[in-house]
């Protein structure tokens, strides 16, 4: 259902999914733009993705349908430790773990600052990280909109890499967005 509609909406095209790992725990590290980033992460790899979400979205029928896709709440503004441990123990059971290192949608084109929350759990799982670059999503469906406008969507994997050596977890959620900014054409 989902590719149909992304076929409809938005035509996408992901480049370098052979950095997407066939088997084993990683996290994917992306930049957010819109509501549509996870749908569009879903599509392209072939494995299934758990995300957080702001707890604020786990209300009635969404927060039905947001846990049955494996997505769990996350405390936005604050050290949510019992979502970093949910994380960990999702990537220890060897699932995939979708993080949006800036912590919300950014508006405009500069990157904003990372969140530690992301360096603490890919330091402490010593998964890989994926980084992962999203354009166009923001067009198809703006922050603040609820309807799809039809518009092409891109979704750019790099190299897995790992931030272990990372003196903090701020600097190791600054390495992962930077990578991820690296992916941008």
């Amino acid at each position: 259902m989902t590719k149909i509609v992304s076929w409809l909406f938005f035509p996408f095209t992901a480049y370098q999914t052979r950095c997407i790992p066939r088997q084993g725990a990683f996290i994917l590290a992306s930049n957010h733009i819109s509501n549509l980033d996870p749908v569009l992460l879903g599509i392209c790899s072939v494995r299934r993705i758990n995300f957080m979400a702001k707890i604020e979205l786990f209300k009635g029928v969404l927060g039905f349908i947001l846990t049955r896709l494996g997505s769990f709440p996350i405390k936005r503004g604050q050290a949510d430790l019992g979502a970093m441990k949910e994380a960990l123990k999702r990537l220890k059971s060897g699932r995939v773990i979708l993080i949006f290192v800036e912590g919300t949608r950014r508006i405009g084109n500069e990157p904003s600052k990372a969140q530690a929350g992301a360096g603490f759990i890919a330091m402490k799982s010593g998964v890989p990280i994926v980084p992962v670059y999203v354009q166009g999503t923001n067009q198809v469906m703006a922050p603040g909109t609820k309807f799809l406008k039809r518009g092409p969507v891109t979704a750019t994997f790099g190299e897995p890499f790992f931030v272990n050596d990372a003196p903090s977890y701020e600097e190791a959620s600054q390495r992962i967005l930077d990578k991820i900014y690296t992916l941008a054409k």
